[in-house]
């Protein structure tokens, strides 16, 4: 009766509907939203022409080039338009949650197996206390745990947020190069004995510039993990 009175109407496609993500989308928006396909850029999961990569030891697309990355490997669900990004917006500003595991479900289904051989721990991408305590979560965080619930796979917090930063949203390109410098620190003792990891996978939302993930990794490789990857769920769109 409610349904009928009062419609969910789908965001994406402004259809109502009656099953699908909370009141935000319909099912059929959610589920057909394209997912990147191999071969993709190793530093931020963009996907890149067919064939067009064969035999070649590092797969780049055209805005990671040749540069030198802390990254080892970055796998990213899709694009971060449409249906995704209203998704996404509405698990990370909306209070929603509960999306986290519609979400990871969707990540998964993309990720090959020889992916997670040898990972040691995941590793969300830290907030401040300030603006975690502001919001009531970490979306990384939430992503970093249902994850690790699914692939039985350690989650640590091996990174704290060092100083407060702007949000990258609000910044240009040049800025959100810049702002996270410094920013991380690190949390865990890898012990004297070396037990501690060796192969991280960061978690994180979104890759824009990739500079927030860069600066994580760059940390956790001073510290002597050799390894440093990280997962996704959208990658801005090239433009």
């Amino acid at each position: 009766m409610t349904d009928s009175l009062f419609p969910k109407l789908c965001r994406y496609c402004g259809d109502p509907f009656s099953s699908g993500l909370s009141n935000v989308l319909c099912r059929s928006c959610f589920e057909l939203h394209p997912h990147y396909k191999e071969p993709v850029c190793d530093h931020c999961g963009f996907s890149l022409p067919d064939r067009g990569f064969e035999d070649v030891p590092r797969k780049r697309c055209f805005d990671c080039g040749d540069g030198e990355f802390e990254l080892d490997h970055v796998k990213s669900y899709g694009s971060y338009e449409g249906s995704l990004r209203i998704a996404h917006h509405a698990f990370k500003f909306e209070g929603l949650e509960f999306f986290k595991k519609e979400i990871v479900l969707k990540m998964l289904k993309t990720i090959p197996d020889e992916f997670w051989t040898g990972v040691d721990c995941l590793c969300p991408v830290p907030m401040s206390s300030d603006r975690e305590r502001e919001k009531g979560y970490n979306p990384s965080y939430l992503l970093a745990e249902e994850i690790s619930k699914r692939k039985s796979i350690p989650l640590k917090k091996l990174l704290y947020k060092a100083r407060v930063t702007k949000p990258q949203v609000s910044l240009s390109k040049k800025d959100r190069l810049e702002n996270p410098r410094g920013s991380y620190g690190f949390m865990a003792n890898q012990g004297k004995d070396g037990s501690g990891p060796r192969k991280v996978l960061l978690v994180d939302d979104v890759f824009t510039t990739g500079a927030t993930l860069e600066e994580c990794a760059r940390v956790l490789k001073e510290k002597g993990i050799c390894w440093v990857g990280a997962l996704v769920f959208g990658r801005t769109p090239h433009h």
